[in-house]
Parts: C-alpha cells; sequence; structure tokens
C-alpha cells in the first residue's frame, strides 16, 4: 500500500460506474479493497443479491454484429435447386452465404487519460534496507525442523507484501486498437477491359469467329479462359440459322473484362479466328482472303458471289463443325502509351535498382491496385489498338507449345518469316475498368450489379488462371470444370478418317437423354449447350487441338457422371464415322483432373460403361486398346479440394457428423468403425502436410471443423473419442504455418491478414447442442450472436455448478464420466461447452513443439514479428506465476509439490531457474547505495525505454534515477526469495515422496544457479542459509550420489569467499566450514574426502589459508583477495575441452562426386548437397549462369524437403569389418577392410555375395569363411586356402563427440571409428553364466572417413579392451535405462515401443533379466576390494533403472486404451514386485567404503582404477 500512495493531480472523483461514461478525472490513490475480504463479509451477512451480482462473469468485452455479406452478383452463385447436397458442399454453400458476423473489441471503457499521471518509481521512497546480519547461532539447533523454523523467520522479516507494486507499470497510455482487417472478397487483380470493334478482310464471304485469351510467356502459361465474339454481321449470320434456332443475349457480347494478378510485358492477348469447315486445306481456304478485294467488284464479282455461295452450302451443311483458319498477337503493354510506368522509389535510384526487381502478389483486395508484381501498374492506354498482323494458321502448329514458340520469336525480332499474312485488321479499344460496367455478366453468366435499365450488350468477365498462387480463401460458391482436347494420333491406323472431330457432352447416364446442359456456349448461340464440337484439321490423321470446353459441375457428383467423348470423321461429301471413349468424373469418389490418355473403341459402347473406367470393358478397342486421344482437365472449384489430405479430413469430418454406415469407403481403401478413430487422427496430423494454396482457399471451412472437433466430445464404436487435443494441435500447427509463411501478408502490427479476417469477420462458436443441417441453397445459422458469448453462460446462479460442468464435460479429458444427476437440464442443454476455457485447458496440457508454437502464435496475433516468445511477455508470465506462488496458501502449495509426479516436478525445478534468470540481481552504481556487489554490464534502465513511455535518462534527476535502482533490485530480491520459499517446501516435502535423491539434487542444481547470476546480499544471506540447512538434512545423500554438484558448490562458495562485500563473504566462509564440518563427520569416507578433493583441485592453497577457512568466526577479509583464485581460474584447469577441428579434403571434385554420387544413388545425405553447392553455386554467380542457379536452387529444395519429410526414417548404411587371409590373396593378405553396404544389409547377405566372387576368382573348395569375430591365429590356417573373415560393425563415438552429432544424419556422416564386441569366457566358450561373461569390445580406425568415393576403406589401427561381468552388467543395465528413458520421454509417444521395453524390464519370465543380474552380483558384497567401485555403480544403476521403469510405468497408463487396463495392472504388479525384491540389495553398504579417514593416502587410490585390460595394435607396429 506504501507504494501506491501517492499520484499527481489537481482534481479528485470516483471510478465511473457504467460502461458509457465521461473521462474521470484524476484521484488521489485510496487503499485498494481486499476482494476475497469483501466477498467473505458479504456472504455472512447473507446478501444472495450481491452475491449473484458479484459472482456473474463481466460483460463481454466485444461487440457481435451479423452484417450482410456483400454479394457484387444480383443473386449469389449457388448450386441448382432440388438436388441433395453432399455435406462438404453444403458446409461449403453455408459459409459462401451466410452473412458476416463482425466481432470488434468493445471501445466503451477506453476513455481519455490525458489527464492522468501515470504512476513512477519517483513517487514514493525506499530507501530504508535493514543491514547485513553477521552469520550466528550457526551450530545452535536441536533439529533439522527447528533450523527450517530460524530460516523461515529470517526470510519472512522485513518482506514487501506488494509483488506487483515493484514491478514496472504498463503503459497504459499506449493502448494498442487492432485495425479492422478487410471484409473478404472475391480476388481480382488488375482489371482491364478489351472491346473489340472490328475484324475487317478485304473480302466477306462467309461468317468468322473469334476467341480471345491472355497467355504469360515467361511462364509458359495461359492465364485465362476463353472469351468468344463475333463481329458477323446480319446476312452472315442467316447463313448459320438452321445451326441456332436460338441466341441468347450474354453470347452476343464483344467486349470482355480480363484480370491480372501479376502484370509483366511478356503478357500476351492471343485472338483466333475459325470459319465453318469446307474442302481443302487452311492455306486453300485462306487463298481468296490473300489474292482477292472488295474494292475489285467489278472484276471479282463472280468470284465472290460464287465462294459466297459455297460458303452459304457449307453453313447449312456443315454449320456445327469449324475449322482453324487465322490469329493475332497482341503484346498487353503495347496498349499503354508509356509500355509501363514503373514506381521507383528513390532508395532504388540510389542502390542501382534499375532493373526489375519481383515483388510480392497483394493478397488484399484493398492492395490489388497499390503493389504488384514488379510494381507494374497499369496506365495510360491508347484510346484504340489497330492490328495488322492477321497471320494465317498451320494445321501443323496449333498447340500451345508451338504458339509460346511463336511468341518468343516474335518478342526476339518482328521479322515474322514463318507465317503467312492475310490481309485485314483487328481494332481494339483497351482501358482500365471502370467503377461500373452497365450489363456485366460474372464468369458464371450472372449480371453484376448495378444492372442497367436500358439492356446494353453485355461485358463478359473473363476468369483467371492466375501464373502463381493466389492465397486468398474461396469466397464464392464456384463449380467449373475445363477440359482441354490436346492430341489424337491415328497415324498407324489403316482408316480413311481424316477430318476428325470430337464431339464432347457431359453425361448423367448412359442413356442420350442423359447428356447435360451444362457446357457454356461460345458467339451467338445458346447459354448453354448439350455438346460441343472440336474444330477439325483438314485431312488430318493426328491433330492437335486448341479448344477449351467449360462447364458448370453439377453440385452433386455421382459414379453415373462421365465425360462421353465421340470421334467422327467429317466427310464433306454427306457421310460421317463414328469411334468414341468416356472418361468417368469421379476416381475412388475424387473428382479426376490433369492429363489423360484415352483408348478409342470401335464397337458400340457397352452397357453400364460409365461404371468403369475406359480400361475394363472387354471390347473391341483401337489398337489394342492403346491410348490415343490426349486430353487435358482443369477444375476450378470451391467445393472440390483437388488435395487428397484435405479430402480425406473433410470427408472423415462429415462421415462423423452424419449416419454413415461402415465400413465407408474413402479412396481406394474401406474403413472399418474399428478403425474409423484412428484414421480420422491421422487425417487431421495430415493437415500441416497439404499444400499451402489449396490450405489457404479452405482456410474458413478446415478451422471451423477443428474448433468443432475440440468442442464437441465424439462417440466412435460405442466409445467416446478424445480428438480435442490433436484436434487443438493442428489448429497451432495451422495457424503457425501461416504465421511462418513469407506468402503470405501481414498487417502493420504483424499480424497475418488471413488469420485476421477470419477471426473478425468469419469464425463462429460451435454450436454443438442445435447443430442445424441445411440442404438445397444452404441455409444460416439463426441468431449466431444469442450464442456468441466469451464463456457462453446462461444466469449468474449456476456459474459454480456450469464450471464444475465444464472440466467434467471437457473432451481433453474424455474418460472422466459425467455425472448421473440429471436435475439441471438448463446446464446440458445450454452450456455444451465453455470454448475459450476449454481452449486455454487445451494450451495448459499440451507439449513440446506445440506448447511451443502456441507462444509463437500468441506473440504474433498481439502484434509482435518475433517468431520467439518475448522475453517481455515471459517476464509477465513468470511474474505471475510467482505471485500466485506468494499468495497462495503455503500448506496448499506444499501439497501440491507432493501429489506432482516427478517428470512435472523436474520441469518446475527448471522453472524456477529461469525466474532466476529472469529477475537476476542488475543494479547499476549510484550514490549512497555502492556498498552491494555489482559485477557485469548494466542497462541505463531498469525498464527500457523502448517498452515503456519513460523519459530519457539525460532528462532525469539523480534521485529518480537511484530510486529506480533501488526499486529493480528490491523486485530482484523479492522474486529469488519467492523462489526461494518455494524450494524450501520442497525441500521439506521429500521426506513423503519417492526418489528423494532426484528432487534435493534437482533443488541443489537450482541453488547452484542462484549462486552463478548477480545476486543481493539479502538474497545471498537467505540462500546460504538454505544451503546449510540442505546439508545438515542430507549431507550423506549429497556426498554420496550428487558428487559433481557438490564440486560445483564448493567452487562457487569459494568463489564468494573473495567478496568484497563483508555479509557475503562471512556467509560463504561459513558455508564452506559446514560443508568440510560434515563431510568429514560422514559415515562415508568417500563422502567425507570429496569436499577436500575439491578444495585442494582449485588451487594448491597454503596450510594457512586452509586454515582461516575452517575458523568462519574470525574471517581474515583482507587475506581473501591475494589467497583466493579468481573464477577464471578456477575454470581453466583443464576443465574446458578443446574445440573440434574439422578438416575437409583438398580434393574438393572428389569430395562433389562422391556426394552427388551417394545422392543420385538414393543414399538419403541430403545435408551434403547443401555443402556441395556451397563450392559450385560462387562459380555459377561468377559466371551468371542463371538457368543453372535456378535448376541448382530447386535441387535444394528438393534435398530439404526430403530432409524434413523422411527425417528419421532414412536408413543409412550397415558396416561391416572384413579381414583377409591367406597367401592367394596376395597384398591383401591379413589386411582389414571396413565394407559399407546398403541400409539393413544382413551378414549373410554380404557373406554370400563375397563368398560367390571369390569362388570365382579362386574355384571350388578354395575359399572358406571364418564364422565367428574370434582373433585368427595364422598357425592354424592352411596355407593352400584363403580365408575371409566377416563381422558386424557399428559407428564408434566418444562422449564428446555425440554433444555435436545430435542427428540421425550427423550419426551417420564423417564416421572413422567403428567397434564390434566379442563376447567370450576364460574357458574358451563364447558364452556363459552371467558372473563368467566377459565381453571385448575391438575399436577399428579407418585410413578415411566415410562416406567415400570408394564403398571400402583401409583399417588402420585397432584398439582392445576387455569388460569383466560387471562391468557388462553394468553397461547392460545402463543400456537398459536408456531405452526406457527414450521411449518414455518421446515428443510422440508410441505405446507399441514403450510396452515392448518395458515388458523386457519388469516381467519376471525374462531370463537373465534384471532381478537375475543384481542376485549375481548385488546379493554379496565382493570379497575383492577393486571391485567395491564397479559393485556401487551397478547399484547406483539399478537405482536409476528403477526410477526409469516407474516413469515408464506411469507413461503407459497415459498411453493405454480401455482394452489394456488388466495388462496394465498385470505390469505394475510385476514392477512393484521387482522392485520389492531388488530393495535389500539396493539398500546395503560396503563397510569398507564407510570407513573414516584419518589421512588419504595416495597409494591406496589404485583400488579404483578401471579393472579392464587395454591394449593397442597399431597396423604399421
Amino acid at each position: 500500500a506504501e507504494i501506491r500512495k501517492h499520484f499527481s493531480g489537481t482534481s479528485h472523483g470516483s471510478l465511473p460506474h457504467h460502461r458509457h461514461s465521461h473521462s474521470p478525472q484524476s484521484y488521489e490513490a485510496v487503499e485498494p479493497v481486499d476482494l476475497d475480504e469483501f466477498l467473505m463479509s458479504q456472504l455472512r451477512s447473507g446478501d444472495a443479491e450481491l452475491m449473484q451480482e458479484l459472482g456473474e462473469f463481466p460483460d463481454d468485452d466485444l461487440e457481435v454484429e451479423l452484417v450482410e455479406r456483400e454479394c457484387r452478383t444480383i443473386r449469389p452463385s449457388v448450386p441448382e435447386e432440388g438436388v441433395e447436397l453432399d455435406p462438404h458442399v453444403r458446409d461449403c454453400v453455408q459459409s459462401y452465404t451466410q452473412p458476416w458476423l463482425e466481432k470488434s473489441p468493445s471501445l466503451a471503457e477506453l476513455c481519455d487519460d490525458t489527464t492522468r499521471t501515470t504512476l513512477t518509481c519517483s513517487d514514493f521512497n525506499l530507501r530504508a534496507l535493514q543491514p547485513d546480519r553477521r552469520v550466528e547461532n550457526l551450530l545452535r539447533f536441536s533439529s533439522p525442523e527447528e533450523l527450517d523454523r530460524f530460516n523461515l523467520e529470517a526470510r519472512n522479516s522485513n518482506r514487501y507484501g506488494e509483488l506487483f507494486g515493484l514491478y514496472p507499470p504498463i503503459d497504459e497510455d499506449a493502448v494498442a486498437i487492432r485495425p479492422i482487417p478487410d471484409c473478404p472478397k472475391e480476388h481480382f487483380g488488375q482489371r482491364i477491359l478489351v472491346r473489340c470493334q472490328t475484324i475487317k478482310f478485304d473480302i466477306e464471304i462467309e461468317p468468322l469467329f473469334a476467341t480471345m485469351a491472355l497467355y504469360d510467356l515467361k511462364e509458359k502459361k495461359k492465364i485465362s479462359e476463353n472469351f468468344h465474339f463475333d463481329i458477323n454481321s446480319d446476312q452472315m449470320k442467316g447463313f448459320l440459322r438452321v445451326h441456332t434456332p436460338h441466341t441468347d443475349a450474354s453470347t452476343l457480347a464483344r467486349s470482355a473484362v480480363f484480370s491480372i494478378s501479376y502484370p509483366s510485358p511478356d503478357i500476351y492477348l492471343v485472338i483466333k479466328i475459325e470459319k465453318v469447315l469446307q474442302q481443302g486445306e487452311i492455306g486453300d481456304c485462306a487463298e481468296p482472303y490473300m489474292v482477292l478485294k472488295e474494292s475489285d467488284a467489278a472484276k471479282n464479282r463472280e468470284k465472290l458471289e460464287k465462294l459466297r455461295n459455297q460458303a452459304e452450302g457449307f453453313c447449312q451443311r456443315l454449320g456445327r463443325y469449324r475449322m482453324p483458319f487465322a490469329f493475332a498477337t497482341v503484346n498487353i503493354m503495347s496498349a499503354i502509351n508509356s509500355t509501363l510506368e514503373r514506381d521507383t522509389s528513390d532508395t532504388d535510384s540510389i542502390n542501382g535498382k534499375g532493373t526489375m526487381e519481383k515483388k510480392g502478389l497483394p493478397r488484399r483486395n484493398s492492395d490489388r491496385f497499390s503493389v504488384m508484381e514488379d510494381n507494374y501498374i497499369l496506365s495510360g492506354f491508347k484510346p484504340a489498338l489497330t492490328v495488322y498482323c492477321v497471320c494465317r494458321q498451320e494445321g501443323e502448329r496449333l498447340s500451345d507449345e508451338d504458339l509460346f514458340k511463336f511468341l518468343a520469336e516474335i518478342k526476339r525480332s518482328s521479322n515474322q518469316r514463318r507465317v503467312k499474312i492475310i490481309p485485314g485488321y483487328l481494332k481494339l479499344e483497351v482501358s482500365l475498368v471502370p467503377e461500373t460496367v452497365p450489363g456485366c455478366l460474372s464468369p458464371e453468366l450472372i449480371p453484376v450489379k448495378p444492372v442497367s435499365e436500358k439492356n446494353p450488350r453485355a461485358v463478359k468477365e473473363v476468369l483467371e488462371f492466375p501464373s502463381s498462387e493466389v492465397y486468398v480463401p474461396h469466397n464464392i460458391y464456384r463449380n467449373l470444370l475445363y477440359v482441354y482436347p490436346l492430341r489424337l494420333n491415328l497415324t498407324n491406323r489403316l482408316t480413311s478418317a481424316r477430318n476428325i472431330t470430337v464431339k464432347i457432352q457431359f453425361m448423367s447416364g448412359e442413356d442420350p437423354s442423359c447428356a447435360m446442359p451444362v457446357i457454356f456456349g461460345k458467339s451467338s448461340g445458346p447459354e448453354f449447350l448439350q455438346e460441343v464440337y472440336t474444330p477439325v484439321t483438314y485431312h488430318n490423321r493426328s491433330p492437335d487441338f486448341y479448344d477449351e470446353i467449360k462447364i458448370r459441375l453439377p453440385a452433386r457428383l455421382t459414379e453415373k457422371h462421365h465425360l462421353l467423348l465421340t470421334f467422327y470423321h467429317i466427310s464433306c461429301q454427306q457421310k460421317q464415322n463414328q469411334t468414341g471413349s468416356w472418361l468417368p468424373m469421379l476416381n475412388n469418389d475424387r473428382l479426376q483432373t490433369g492429363q489423360q490418355c484415352l483408348p478409342i473403341i470401335l464397337d458400340k459402347l457397352p452397357g453400364n460403361y460409365s461404371l468403369h473406367s475406359p480400361e475394363v470393358p472387354p471390347v473391341k478397342w483401337m489398337e489394342n486398346h492403346k491410348g490415343l486421344f490426349n486430353l487435358e482437365l482443369q477444375a476450378v472449384s470451391s467445393v472440390q479440394t483437388q488435395d487428397s489430405h484435405l479430402e480425406r479430413f473433410f470427408t472423415l469430418c462429415h462421415a462423423l457428423e452424419g449416419k454413415t454406415t461402415f465400413p465407408i469407403r474413402l479412396g481406394d481403401e474401406k474403413i472399418s468403425e474399428n478403425m474409423f478413430e484412428h484414421e480420422l487422427k491421422l487425417s487431421i496430423i495430415s493437415l500441416s502436410s497439404s499444400g499451402l494454396e489449396p490450405l489457404v482457399l479452405f482456410l474458413h471451412q478446415v478451422l471451423d471443423k477443428l474448433f468443432r472437433l475440440i468442442m464437441q466430445p465424439m462417440v466412435i464404436a460405442g466409445q467416446t473419442a478424445n480428438l480435442a487435443q490433436i484436434a487443438f494441435e493442428s489448429v497451432v500447427s495451422v495457424v503457425n504455418s501461416l504465421h511462418n509463411s513469407q506468402e503470405l501478408a501481414k498487417d502493420h502490427q504483424g499480424r497475418n491478414c488471413l488469420l485476421a479476417t477470419y477471426l473478425y469477420f468469419v469464425f463462429r462458436l460451435p454450436d454443438t447442442q442445435h447443430e442445424i443441417h441445411t440442404t438445397g441453397t444452404g441455409g444460416l445459422m439463426a441468431h449466431p450472436e444469442s450464442r456468441y458469448s466469451t464463456l457462453t453462460r446462461a444466469t449468474a446462479n449456476t456459474v459454480g455448478f456450469m464450471l464444475l460442468q465444464s472440466r467434467i464435460r471437457s473432451t481433453s479429458n474424455p474418460d472422466i464420466p459425467a455425472p448421473q444427476s440429471p436435475e439441471d437440464t438448463e446446464v446440458a442443454n445450454i452450456l455444451g461447452k465453455l470454448f475459450h476455457e476449454e481452449l486455454a485447458l487445451q494450451m495448459v496440457v499440451s507439449t513440446g513443439v506445440c506448447r511451443e508454437n502456441v507462444y509463437k502464435s500468441t506473440c504474433m496475433s498481439t502484434g509482435k514479428t518475433t517468431n520467439m516468445l518475448t522475453a517481455e511477455t515471459s517476464r509477465n508470465l513468470l511474474m505471475c506465476f510467482l505471485w500466485i506462488i506468494k499468495n497462495a496458501d503455503q500448506n496448499l502449495v506444499q501439497r501440491w509439490t507432493v501429489d506432482m509426479p516427478l517428470s512435472q516436478l523436474s520441469r518446475l525445478l527448471e522453472l524456477l531457474t529461469i525466474c532466476i534468470s529472469c529477475f537476476e540481481y542488475r543494479v547499476k552504481h549510484f550514490s549512497h547505495c555502492s556498498n552491494d556487489r555489482t559485477l557485469g554490464q548494466r542497462e541505463n534502465l531498469r525498464w527500457r525505454k523502448d517498452l515503456t513511455q519513460w523519459r530519457q535518462t539525460n532528462d532525469r534527476s539523480k534521485a529518480e534515477l537511484d530510486q529506480e535502482a533501488i526499486i529493480s533490485g528490491n523486485l530482484a530480491t523479492e522474486t529469488n526469495l519467492i523462489v526461494l520459499d518455494l524450494l524450501e517446501m520442497i525441500v521439506q516435502a521429500v521426506p513423503l515422496a519417492d526418489c528423494k535423491d532426484n528432487v534435493v539434487g534437482g533443488v541443489l542444481k537450482v541453488l547452484l544457479h542462484s549462486l552463478t547470476c548477480n545476486q543481493s546480499t539479502t538474497f545471498l544471506s537467505h540462500c546460504f542459509s538454505t544451503l546449510r540447512a540442505l546439508i545438515v538434512k542430507f549431507g550423506d545423500l549429497l556426498f554420496e550420489e550428487e558428487a559433481e554438484q557438490c564440486a560445483d558448490l564448493c567452487q562457487k562458495v569459494l568463489h564468494y569467499c573473495s567478496s568484497c562485500v563483508d555479509g557475503n563473504r562471512s556467509q560463504a566462509c561459513a558455508t564452506l566450514y559446514l560443508i568440510m564440518r560434515y563431510s568429514y563427520n560422514s559415515a562415508s569416507p568417500v563422502a567425507a574426502r570429496r569436499p577436500s578433493l575439491c578444495v585442494h583441485q582449485a588451487d594448491d592453497w597454503s596450510i594457512s589459508s586452509v586454515y582461516s577457512i575452517s575458523h568462519p568466526p574470525q574471517p581474515s577479509p583482507t587475506r581473501w583477495p591475494c589467497c583466493l583464485p579468481s573464477h577464471s581460474s578456477l575454470m581453466g584447469k583443464g576443465w574446458i575441452s578443446l574445440p573440434v577441428c574439422l578438416f575437409v579434403s583438398i580434393y574438393i571434385i572428389y569430395y562433389c562426386s562422391l556426394l552427388l554420387t551417394i545422392v543420385h544413388l538414393q543414399g538419403g545425405l541430403y545435408e551434403a548437397v547443401n555443402e556441395v553447392y556451397k563450392v559450385i553455386v560462387p562459380i555459377l554467380e561468377a559466371h551468371r549462369d542463371f538457368r543453372r542457379l535456378a535448376s541448382t536452387h530447386d535441387k535444394l529444395q528438393r534435398a530439404f524437403e526430403n530432409i524434413i519429410q523422411k527425417g528419421h526414417k532414412r536408413m543409412f548404411g550397415t558396416y561391416f569389418r572384413v579381414g583377409f587371409y591367406g597367401s592367394k590373396f596376395g597384398d591383401l593378405d591379413e589386411q582389414e577392410f571396413i565394407y559399407k553396404e546398403p541400409g539393413i544389409t544382413h551378414l549373410p547377405e554380404i557373406s554370400h555375395r563375397l563368398e560367390n566372387f571369390y569362388s570365382q576368382c579362386f574355384g571350388d573348395g578354395v575359399l572358406e569363411m571364418i564364422k565367428d569375430s574370434t582373433p585368427v591365429d595364422r598357425k592354424k590356417l592352411n596355407p593352400n586356402k584363403a580365408y575371409v573373415q566377416i563381422t558386424f560393425v557399428e559407428p564408434y563415438f566418444d562422449d564428446y563427440e555425440m554433444k555435436d552429432r545430435l542427428t540421425n544424419f550427423e550419426k551417420n556422416f564423417n564416421l572413422r571409428r567403428f567397434m564390434y564386441t566379442t563376447p567370450f569366457t576364460k574357458s574358451g566358450r563364447p558364452r556363459g553364466e552371467l558372473n563368467e561373461q566377459y565381453k571385448r569390445k575391438t575399436i577399428l580406425t579407418t585410413m578415411h572417413a566415410f562416406p567415400y568415393i570408394k564403398t571400402r576403406i583401409n583399417v588402420i589401427q585397432k584398439e582392445e579392451f576387455d569388460l569383466t561381468p560387471i562391468e557388462v552388467a553394468i553397461e547392460d543395465m545402463q543400456k537398459k535405462t536408456r531405452e526406457l528413458a527414450e521411449a518414455t520421454h518421446r515428443e510422440k509417444p508410441d505405446a507399441v515401443m514403450l510396452q515392448m521395453v518395458l515388458q523386457g524390464s519388469v516381467t519376471a519370465t525374462v531370463n537373465q533379466g534384471p532381478l537375475e543380474v543384481a542376485q549375481v552380483f548385488l546379493n554379496e558384497i565382493p570379497a575383492d576390494p577393486k571391485l567395491f567401485r564397479h559393485h556401487n555403480k551397478l547399484r547406483l544403476c539399478f537405482k536409476e533403472f528403477i526410477l526409469r521403469c516407474g516413469e515408464a510405468i506411469e507413461k503407459n497408463k497415459q498411453l493405454i486404451t480401455p482394452d489394456q487396463k488388466e495388462y496394465q495392472q498385470e505390469m505394475k504388479k510385476n514392477y512393484n514386485k521387482l522392485r520389492e525384491n531388488l530393495r535389500p540389495m539396493l539398500e546395503r553398504k560396503i563397510p569398507e567404503l564407510y570407513k573414516p579417514i584419518i589421512k588419504p593416502r595416495i597409494e591406496n587410490r589404485d583400488s579404483f582404477k578401471r579393472n579392464s585390460l587395454r591394449r593397442t595394435q597399431d597396423e604399421n607396429s
């Protein structure tokens, strides 16, 4: 309260009561109300009404409003009426038609605080610091409990009650108001309007038809759909009246609106002109246009009249068939006066960035005219553009590949030698699209607002096919399919078919009447057709096609829907031949897209043909069922995901929601009810593997489904499925991938725009109780705002019970049964789930990468641009944690720590370590306060000016700076004392918990870390007191089990013995004295020896120095600076490991060849590819070889993707030692090699291969294979034979190497040392009983490191050492313990693997299992004193083994399914039995190790040497 005593201000007032209020005046602070005490007093007074008001949660800080969705067209694009929709299509339509649910923060309570003064540290005075106390009553306590009471009283004296009073206040002036994101809209790039005014040739004898589309030469891609139009006169249209009974107004359009998302100078508008099919080649039909002129009417009248009559006859008979005629190309940028305007800033000019630099696509619609690729802005259009170069089509060059070649040629040179020019011209008008376009139609032919009353000629919007990805979620219903016939090859068929066309129909069945009118018509005809014909290339048996057929897909596709393809030979002499083929629309319930190659049938179509692919029916096929017709299908759909991961997820989700009959079909597999939950979880996990573009396109639907899975418990096969956690992790993964993507836009606060838009407009709380399923065009959820409440509360009087219900019903733990009492039906019907509470719970229970990503996403959603949890946020969270520990009931905290599992307790200790580092004592020297130690570099302020609105340092007085330093120092002291309080409670609870040695060691580790950090004198005095209490209570345990930490403790205490602060020095001396006193009084001579050894290892001090340390009541401060070593000298006694040097071979070409060969052979060493190209890339850059650079980076990308995808699934090489013996080998005699074989190569495989090879070399009966790995005796070998010995070896690493070899790749790369073991007994047998089983380890060193250019390398050094039986047992137990730890603490636990390891550890029936090992080696104390250390080490191994077994049992309990509970109970029973059998052996101590040592004798230390036989055999010796 003293901290908050003063506020500066001139007027007084009170807090406003209502939400809508005026700005409050400045007021004087009063004592804050103790809310808990106030509530308890009201409870006693019985004021129920007041308690109801206080107990109710506050109003939401969100304002929710239904906003009608803006629709560009006069009606929304929806599926046809009267059709039952699939659940996925239904959800998509509902998502695209329902109104927006705008959610904005309520700013009524945010008022003008300009007259309010922020509380600063200069408003109060905290200079009254208690002087340091001398160490008193060091040994005057009767029991450890009394010592704990003394320490507690000392810590609680002069403590600050208000922790947050010392914490820097939040900058209340800087209220961050998040900007409202842009409303979701349909994506458009830069839009241009192209109007065709004239297509004019020298003669007019027949109707002509035109198609225009945009092509990107740079990307070699068609970037728009076709726009069909014609400029025919009424006379010419009359020629086709027989074939066009009616003409829809939409097909008379001559203007089109094109969208360009990625403008570039390589975009061309291509106009293709067709005519009615007639007899003759294209060149013959174009000849009159090239030689005749309308101006020579008198001269050519008869010829022209004859040509018109012929054309009219062809139109009446063959009017439905067309043929290629001519084409023209226009560079879009040529329609602009200045070619291209580029917005170049001054900075670009200064930096010399005059060339085109690619920028990102604007991902939001509001930016579509501001920033474009290459900063190109379309402006300065010419009023009209006339194209005089109309080229004649060539029948052999109709494909898109030929078109791109032509465009590339005309870009290089204006000379067009390869094509014939037809006299004529096209007049176009190109301009930017105005705000309103009268008579405009969408790509689905729906009128666009505003609708003109004058019924002008229609203007069509042309659908864009962006040249690169566009990351904008679907916003409207669109379901289109584009069919591109490519090529037909009938060259090898002896047939008269030459004038070939393909009739394309979209069928809903096999009857001819099932042809659906869903094909978009062309110009001057019906809007929709039942069939279309491709243009005909005259007398061509293998024609190329360039046509585009646009189809409106039905909302519900079935197995009967298919494309029917009929091939006709069109005879200009009135006869036709036909064949056919078909393509089902669905393949395993998935829309078929991409390129297809179909065979052609000669017979009549068989019955039920549509239910099969063209590969199945036994009919007569052309050219023996060979694929002859190539076509491509491209879908532009907002309901067809076209991504296997998304499709699988949606299918399973809808199967879960609806009435499904099992087994369900998913692709080419069937899923039973028992496997459904497993498959659903896999589909949720695999969402992160879907492509970024499809994920963004269906982002709203994906997130809606995941949130529903989080909230609603699902019942599968009669069991409640726990899907909440895995769905939450998937949400986190999706959000994190979107945040980290460089392709997606972010606002100025660093938030992802897609996610911000989803939360603001789209997100709805999952309605798990009252779900509304709609059909047809999709319905709307009724009153979603009525259930949109942060906690979805009903009434205040049921708050407590509802909270309890929400915890019970949590999908995080569906195994907890719901209460059986059905009284509160209101809760059961209304509550359902507390959404935000469930998310918070999932965040708490999340672990590993998921939790890290949660905090990353949280930071970015709050405007933080960093990818990690910021220091400021971490500090705030830790401060809240410490406040809870400080103010919670101490008995409750102690019970909490007692009941805490060991693994969780270890994480708690790690958290306390982080708290100490975060609130380290950092005080700058200031006046009148320089008696405390200040080490390291200091900041100007405790609260940084970039995080709070403090004044600059040079504008502040010296008194203010001093006071800030005092506050900062006291904050550090108080926070560290809270940590010390919690450590004391944990230590006091140790006797009540298992595994106390691990807990005490963890507490000691935290205390040592606090001594490493800068600390105040006040804290150090209490920290040393806690250390002394720890030594008093657990001295024997610490000196025996925590030897390394005892050494660290002595080192740090010695460091403080040289402190310049009296209090620190006296506390350190007292602590060191107590350490040595209790160590010498310990029953263990080894334990008694360790502290003295630690002291002497620090430096060779004089006897007088040690004597002065041993008498803490008489410290000699003046002697410490000269006699105690510095911290650096303590750490410099050979304890710092030498750096590991990496030598790279000078023969880079061999190195590159090696790695590229390995990768080519699928060696899996993808990490090495990067190192190879580090050599190659600078060379390519120097030569400016950008083509190869592009290829190089593409290979690098694929290599890195393989690393991410395959991970630990890669199988690296297997290694074998091969020894050759015998004179027949020549130079190979007595040579040993390490052979590298492919992964999972077994010993018999390589043995059989080498045996066959050398048997062929030497002949039969000469070669013998040595079956064992024992040393070969040359004297016993037959000189007339050759011998080969093969042994499996594995890479060998020293302990220091393992610190740098963390990944699987690093453990299989740069290998030179290998190891194999040979079991043996003294009797000569390889195997024996446990007490006679020895093991020989042989370490081989090769001349070069693997991988190498050769697959075998010479062995140049051999090193052997033997392990005694007890050492073998120690190694085996350490291996079992490691396996248990790895299986228990895996990031993604594998229940099967854990149970296998656990069963081999605790099951009593295992031969030579842990119990038998303990009975052999620990049942009796060894007679040989040399084995004492091994006996004690094995005992400690078993203690850790039992600990790991217990952890594994508890972990298995979390992973098992309900049908494995009996198995878990049996495993637990075996574990308890094993622990009880081992207990007497583990508690037995060796008396000789616990005798008091009077004087250490160096010669007696030989008993601690390793009893191993070690010898080195060098190849050259």
